[in-house]
């Protein structure tokens, strides 16, 4: 049995036409399956043990959607297989989990002054975490108004000095605008902020911006949809390690996952568990499926 969990809030609560699709796609190919809203399971891991006849949980939803299973429930006991496919506006983590083949796949946590939160695909104080307070906090969401707010952010951000601590070496970066830290590849809707991001690795990947303006950030954004932007060495450094520390001189947003952490100052970035997590192909799932059928 395939337990379906969608959020219908996600996509701006047009969420509803993607299971819909998928519900059919089941009906077709006589897949028993079950559907069930995250707003009616208030703990996923008990109604799994009480349902022990599900297989399979496939997992609809965006990047946010992912980072409220992943902070709400303990996926670490869930013995089930576990798919994740589309349903948001932001699916910045499926764009890397895609490429991934095979493997378990690494959950972060960030430490900081105000509380811990767990992510999947990246977390960042600076000037990207402003942009998604904006862009959560705008009651006109679309292609546009991020935009928007990305502009409104690029000149409204106030720069500050970073101190970074990866594995035991420290650095210090003036007039920064951002620190990513990342298990994708991907933020932002699609900027490939870490080409070498890779979610199976024991490293997180990190991206600082540095030692410049407002009009220099916004020429680069171009090449950060392309990946090049770690050529540009005197404005971009680029780092890797396992545990990552950031201080702030002020508080500044955080946000993870597309979720957003209020007045932090200190920060500081582990690993928290690896879980065999795969991006959700109807062609290799129904493979799978027929074969474990013709077997019974």
């Amino acid at each position: 049995m395939l337990l379906i969990v969608h959020n219908p809030l996600s996509n701006n609560r047009k969420s509803k036409k993607t299971t819909n699709k998928w519900v059919r796609f089941f009906k077709r190919h006589k897949v028993p399956f079950t559907v069930r809203s995250t707003l009616k399971i208030d703990d996923l891991n008990a109604y799994l043990v009480q349902h022990d006849n599900i297989t399979d949980l496939l997992y609809l939803g965006g990047d946010g959607s992912i980072n409220y299973l992943i902070n709400n429930m303990d996926i670490s006991k869930i013995k089930q297989n576990i798919y994740l496919s589309k349903s948001g506006s932001g699916n910045d983590y499926l764009r890397s989990l895609k490429q991934v083949k095979d493997g378990e796949v690494i959950l972060g946590e960030a430490s900081t002054n105000v509380g811990k939160t767990k992510f999947i695909n990246g977390c960042g104080i600076g000037f990207d975490a402003l942009v998604v307070y904006y862009v959560n906090n705008d009651s006109r969401k679309s292609k546009i108004s991020y935009f928007l707010n990305v502009f409104k952010a690029v000149f409204k951000y106030d720069r500050s000095d970073l101190e970074v601590v990866v594995d035991e070496k420290e650095y210090m970066f003036h007039n920064t605008y951002f620190i990513a830290i990342q298990n994708g590849k991907y933020f932002g809707g699609g900027m490939k902020v870490t080409p070498k991001g890779d979610p199976t690795k024991d490293t997180f990947q990190i991206c600082i911006a540095h030692s410049l303006n407002a009009a220099i950030l916004l020429s680069l954004f171009s090449t950060i949809y392309l990946g090049l932007h770690p050529l540009i060495k005197k404005k971009i450094t680029m780092l890797e390690g396992k545990v990552i520390s950031v201080k702030v001189p002020s508080p500044r947003y955080l946000q993870a996952d597309g979720e957003v952490l209020e007045n932090v100052q200190e920060m500081t970035v582990t690993k928290s568990i690896s879980k065999k997590i795969v991006a959700f192909n109807k062609r290799n799932f129904l493979k799978q499926f027929k074969a474990t059928a013709a077997k019974k």
